[in-house]
């Protein structure tokens, strides 16, 4: 079943509540799992923010493949291209059913207008994931999956060295580009090198932090 963003269903009251953003409050809805929030070329209702479950935003090639942009972690907003166009631009597909809050277009547009802290804050936050979207470019100009993978890690790692998945790894998988086979093999062969252990759900550069 797909559905899109104009008639999803309604959140249950008993499920976690969602933040405003820019002092705006969400519409909230469910979005079950492999259904479609907006297609490519829907009409724009505003800015999404995932309040848990698992989306990708994915886009499908001239010859019929599907590319994954983004993966989205719970806590993240996405669309917020929304404010300035009146299409979106890719399809956003959740995998797990999720949890979303709506913030509307006109509504959102027209508090960041008259909130400079607020305006701020939005910006602090769009220059965040455009550093995330630059190192994941930069990530998949690396041709070696070995070394993709390590970097990928030693990129995203806490102080401690590891680096906790919000989703599974085959999430990780799509967002390095690499198919799940070839991330498991290079995985693999670091873990046989020595370079990297998994512990308590994480991958952990061996004997090394970050600070």
């Amino acid at each position: 079943m797909k559905t899109k963003a104009g008639n999803l269903l309604p959140d249950p009251p008993e499920s976690s509540a969602l933040p405003l953003l820019a002092g705006v409050m969400p519409l909230r809805r469910i979005v079950p799992a492999g259904a479609t929030l907006f297609h490519r070329g829907d009409r724009a209702a505003g800015v999404f923010l995932l309040a848990r479950g698992a989306m990708r935003l994915v886009r499908v090639t001239p010859d019929g493949a599907m590319v994954t942009l983004h993966q989205v972690r719970p806590g993240e907003t996405f669309a917020e291209a929304s404010l300035f166009g009146k299409q979106y631009h890719c399809d956003a597909i959740a995998d797990t059913d999720s949890l979303v809050g709506l913030y509307p277009q006109a509504k959102l547009a027209a508090q960041l207008r008259g909130d400079p802290d607020a305006l701020w804050n939005f910006a602090r936050e769009l220059a965040l994931r455009l550093q995330t979207l630059r190192q994941r470019y930069e990530l998949k100009q690396i041709r070696s999956a070995t070394e993709r993978v390590l970097q990928f890690i030693f990129l995203r790692c806490g102080d401690d060295g590891c680096f906790h998945a919000a989703g599974t790894l085959k999430d990780v998988a799509a967002e390095l580009g690499l198919t799940h086979e070839a991330f498991y093999r290079a995985l693999a062969a670091l873990q046989r090198r020595k370079l990297v252990s998994r512990r308590e759900g994480g991958l952990c550069l061996v004997g090394k932090r970050r600070s």
